[in-house]
This record gives C-alpha cells, sequence and structure tokens, in this order.
C-alpha cells in the first residue's frame, strides 16, 4: 500500500511543478547559460520512507527580455526513485552540466531545460521543471 502513496504523492509533485510538455507553449524561450551544478541526497524531499530523492541544485545565468541584460539564477529539482514494487523513477531531473548553454523555457517559477523535438519513450518518468530558488541582476557578464 506504501508504494501507492508514494507514487500518488510523486504524481502530485509532478502535477504541482507541472512538465516541460505540458507546460512548452506558455513560457518565454531562452538561453540558460550553466556555471554550475551540484548533487546531494535529500531525503528529506521523499514523499515516503522507500524512496530515494536525489536534489540538482543548477546556477548560472540568461538573458530574458533579449535586452542585453542578463539575470543570475540559482535553480532546484528532486529526483526520485521509488523502490517497491521493483525500483523506478517516479521524476526525473534534466541534465545539464557546467560551461554549457542550454534551450530553456521560463515560466513565473521554473524553467524547464529543452532537450529538443525528440520524443521520451514509452514509459519514461515525466521530468520536473527546476524551481527557481534566486534571481537576480547580473553584473557585466561577456558571453
Amino acid at each position: 500500500m506504501k508504494s501507492k502513496s508514494v507514487l500518488s504523492c510523486a504524481f502530485a509533485l509532478v502535477l504541482a511543478l507541472g512538465t516541460g510538455a505540458a507546460q512548452e507553449s506558455n513560457g518565454t524561450r531562452i538561453l540558460f547559460h550553466v556555471t554550475s551544478v551540484r548533487q546531494e541526497n535529500a531525503p528529506n524531499d521523499c514523499p515516503a520512507a522507500d524512496c530515494e530523492a536525489t536534489r540538482f541544485t543548477v546556477e548560472g545565468y540568461a538573458e530574458v527580455r533579449h535586452d542585453g541584460a542578463l539575470i543570475d539564477l540559482v535553480l532546484r529539482c528532486s529526483e526520485i526513485l521509488v523502490g517497491k514494487p521493483s525500483p523506478h523513477y517516479a521524476v526525473t531531473c534534466g541534465r545539464v552540466h557546467a560551461h554549457n548553454d542550454y534551450d530553456a523555457t521560463l515560466y513565473a517559477d521554473t524553467i524547464y531545460f529543452a532537450d529538443g523535438p525528440k520524443k521520451k519513450p514509452e514509459g519514461a518518468p515525466p521530468e520536473a521543471l527546476y524551481r527557481i530558488m534566486s534571481e537576480k541582476e547580473a553584473d557585466k557578464k561577456t558571453r
């Protein structure tokens, strides 16, 4: 019974955060430059006892208004691995790496890293958006 509640909580998390595919048409397209990526175990992010969570923290900047001004952003996403009935990911986070630019879609308080028009395999876990933890106008940077 616990695995059903874990899945229900994980799906509620995905619905609360939204999926990139579901919201693609409503956001602002940006180019996001990643400056750092960290990952850590995040047991408090698990919705139930039988799961593991990995929290990804991404820092970078983007030109949001296409006017030359850059915005520094700190983003966070938690990936959930459920143990039962067999180990599987209930929610994944898009993978990005420092010193790279990524096409992304900016929403009110989240960012989705688009990985192009390729279709996900059937049965692939939903991909959560990265939540914006902080943002500020950046000092002048040279791209």
